[in-house]
């Protein structure tokens, strides 16, 4: 294995230089760095973390616990916090809780797995990580999940209670949005397919629903507001309803991705158009949006910036002397597509 030695006399530097670029504890000329960084990767030079951690009393590594890996919107969060740390040159130890099948669908079911949670996070301190960062599976209040621990952790995705350190995105004005949109395309009578009734989510998204309605002094009937389960059946279904009904809405906007999909399905096997008779509207930004024919308009959801501003809010805390919460509430951002379209 090389050492920095070996390195400073293949780059002409001296060793505490070569130390100062790996550690990036000093600002060097561009040039310095460019030949440290040649002979690093020439005599495919690996750093002795151990040693290091051992001589700084601290690692280079950050935790992350998930939900569950395999779930939209872990991955691309993920992506998110890999990224940051990269750049700061971190890496991450992931510990996945696999836990979908165990709550899905009353996701607030997870309180039932706190000691799971905890040993997890017990996993990670004897790694010796630097802090920690959640990233949940669904968008919800969490309350008191992990046990207080002598290090910095933040929430993604998700509301811990008042005394965490969170980062996720802003349901409500996003779906409010979202309806000021297909407003300004003249639609007035707009059905609604969200997800569980009591679902954070739905929730919240339906309370910016209405109040853009409000806004535009816009009343639509108690039976355009419908309930699914965020499946593509219920989709389907709830679109089916809607499309039964003696005045018929222009437009309908489902409140996930998943759900708008049952609605092209409806939609085509009753022989209409998408967006010649109705428009069609969606939330996340998922895979399939992109894919329906004709694609889908949606909401996107910041997962990949969500994960960016997770990492920057734990070193925040990490170089902080005061444990005080912090929140940021990310905006989402329209993707118009051919789904919908200004009412003839």
């Amino acid at each position: 294995m090389a050492t920095i030695y070996e390195i400073a006399k293949l780059a002409g530097v001296s060793p505490t230089t070569v130390s100062y670029v790996i550690n990036g504890t000093k600002k060097l000329r561009p040039e310095t760095v460019k030949k440290v960084n040649e002979a690093i990767e020439k005599l495919q030079y690996s750093p002795n973390t151990v040693a290091q951690t051992l001589r700084k009393g601290k690692t280079t590594t950050i935790g992350v616990i998930t939900e569950d890996i395999r779930i939209f919107p872990t991955p691309e969060i993920l992506n998110g916090i890999s990224e940051g740390l990269e750049k700061a040159k971190y890496q991450m130890l992931v510990h996945d809780l696999h836990l979908y099948e165990k709550i899905w669908p009353d996701y607030d079911n997870i309180v039932k797995y706190k000691n799971k949670i905890n040993k997890g996070v017990n996993l990670l301190q004897q790694s010796m990580v630097t802090g920690i960062i959640y990233v949940s599976m669904h968008d919800r209040k969490l309350g008191k999940l992990i046990n207080k621990i002598d290090l910095p952790i933040v929430y993604a995705y998700s509301y811990p209670s008042e005394d965490n350190s969170y980062v996720t995105y802003d349901d409500y004005t996003s779906a409010k949005s979202m309806v000021e949109y297909l407003i300004s395309l003249g639609h007035k009578n707009i059905g609604i397919i969200c997800g569980y009734k009591d679902s954070f989510p739905t929730q919240t998204r339906l309370q910016g629903v209405l109040k853009a309605l409000e806004e535009h002094n816009i009343t639509i009937p108690e039976e355009y507001i419908t309930y699914g389960d965020w499946e593509f059946k219920s989709g389907y279904e709830k679109a089916n309803y809607l499309l039964a009904l003696k005045k018929r809405p222009t437009a309908i906007f489902a409140l996930n991705d998943i759900m708008a999909s049952g609605c092209y399905s409806a939609i085509t096997k009753a022989n209409l158009r998408i967006p010649e008779d109705i428009s069609v509207a969606g939330f996340d930004n998922r895979d399939v949006s992109r894919y329906l024919e004709p694609p889908l308009t949606t909401m996107g959801l910041p997962l990949k910036e969500l994960g960016n501003e997770a990492v920057n809010m734990l070193f925040e805390k990490i170089n902080s002397k005061k444990d005080v919460p912090l929140y940021t509430v990310l905006p989402c951002n329209i993707h118009i597509r051919e789904s919908t379209a200004t009412i003839k």
